[in-house]
């Protein structure tokens, strides 16, 4: 085989093959093979005529077009090995000859991964670290959402008080015109918490079950919906429902409720959880700047369109989960942020580049320092995988399967260079 390759612009090349009538011989045969299989030759058992007697039944043309594929598939990746190129995606294929004796020739354009041309010295880069302590007022927010969380609510007829539940019906307008999404039906309030929109406590204070009342409140200038921000909008509230609460008290009961024999002993649990989400945000956060300034200081090839536009639809993909997982539909909250899916994904656009370029540097650290994923590592991941899901068959065969094997071997190996990067920058980390 002949190959030439030629650099393209957006991280892509054009590769030009061409394939000799040896090299394509047994493919022809094979597929000569196929085509009487397919359809049988009267005299012949399928598949075991000559290939003159097809080429005569069915012309020659038609042999090479059914070889065409698999001619193409063999030399495109021996093509790409033998170079060692590592392409990104599916490649573009253009059949450049296809004639009977003569050679097949082809041209396959593909996007290749982006080189990472310089690292920076990571002895250089410094990140600090810097865990703040959790005040008393952190734990007390915490206890206070462990009590409403437990409490009781109670059905009343009386007015509404400043520390009740209220159901209602509402109804938003902008100068005399409804707000789209702005009807809400059985809306629940606590009167005890600060609500997003000032005001909307101190309007619905001494109002019964059954009432009605129109006000008006201003958004606060920073509202996320841009066109209500700052401005006045209409109120029609209809009150559904009063209830009174009754949080449990702050008491050893309370905290045994909870599993614990005392408030105090509850405290310092609570205080313990808090250092240590602390402590893994501070980590991701640390983590997340250290490869900001690798990347931020690191040259790259060209990156391709695809690459950057399949990782945007993965955060798009993300993000969906994220909105699904808050209760709301997707297009609900398209609406609500006042965008287009194409206005989102060019505005994410910029954040793609740098989580393919994170990608990048970390594979490339990883090769330079030679760091891999110990077999023991792998082993004890997939035990421990194949003990949690003992059950399910349909789950450990696909644990066990060569691609989960090589997904899992690259988990473990990307934890482990991050793991070099933190150690190498984060200042607190070992060395």
């Amino acid at each position: 085989m002949q190959c030439t390759i030629k650099k393209l612009p957006k991280g892509q090349i054009e590769l030009t093959a061409e394939v000799s009538l040896d090299e394509a011989k047994p493919h022809l045969e094979a597929a000569a093979k196929e085509l009487t299989t397919e359809h049988p030759i009267p005299g012949f058992r399928p598949g075991n005529a000559s290939y003159d007697v097809v080429k005569q039944r069915y012309g020659e043309m038609a042999i090479y077009e059914h070889a065409l594929e698999p001619v193409i598939r063999k030399y495109y990746v021996k093509a790409v090995q033998d170079n060692q190129i590592m392409t990104f995606g599916e490649p573009h294929v253009d059949v450049k000859k296809l004639a009977p004796g003569n050679p097949i020739a082809f041209t396959a354009v593909v996007a290749v991964v982006p080189k990472v041309l310089s690292l920076p010295d990571l002895k250089k880069i410094r990140v600090k670290s810097e865990l703040s302590a959790i005040e008393e007022k952190e734990v007390d927010k915490t206890v206070n959402e462990l009590r409403k969380m437990r409490t009781k609510e109670a059905l009343t007829d009386r007015g509404v008080q400043a520390s009740d539940k209220v159901v209602l019906d509402m109804d938003m307008s902008l100068d005399n015109v409804p707000l789209e999404g702005g009807q809400a039906r059985g809306h629940g309030i606590y009167l005890d918490e600060e609500y997003y929109i000032p005001g909307m406590r101190e309007a619905l204070l001494g109002l019964k079950p059954g009432e009605q009342k129109k006000f008006r409140l201003k958004f606060p200038k920073e509202h996320y919906q841009k066109h209500l921000a700052g401005r006045d909008v209409d109120f029609a509230v209809t009150v559904k429902g009063v209830y009174e609460l009754t949080p449990p008290g702050l008491d050893a009961e309370f905290a045994k409720s909870l599993g614990q024999e005392s408030i105090e002993k509850l405290r310092e649990l609570l205080r313990k959880n808090l250092e240590e989400e602390a402590a893994h945000k501070e980590a991701q956060r640390a983590e997340n700047e250290a490869l900001e300034k690798i990347v931020e200081r690191s040259k790259f090839e060209e990156l391709p369109d695809n690459m950057v536009n399949q990782e945007v639809e993965r955060m798009i993909h993300e993000l969906k989960h994220g909105v699904v997982e808050r209760g709301l539909e997707f297009d609900a909250y398209l609406r609500n942020i006042k965008k287009t899916i194409d206005e989102l994904k060019l505005e994410m656009a910029p954040q793609a580049v740098k989580r393919v370029k994170t990608a990048l540097i970390v594979r490339e650290i990883g090769d330079k320092e030679n760091i891999q994923a110990d077999d023991k590592d792998i082993v004890a991941e997939t035990t421990k995988l194949l003990n949690a899901y003992a059950k399910d068959a349909e789950i450990q065969n696909k644990v066990r399967s060569d691609e989960y094997q090589e997904y899992l071997q690259a988990t473990l190996r990307n934890k482990k260079i991050v793991e070099f990067i933190k150690k190498a920058t984060i200042e607190g980390q070992a060395a």
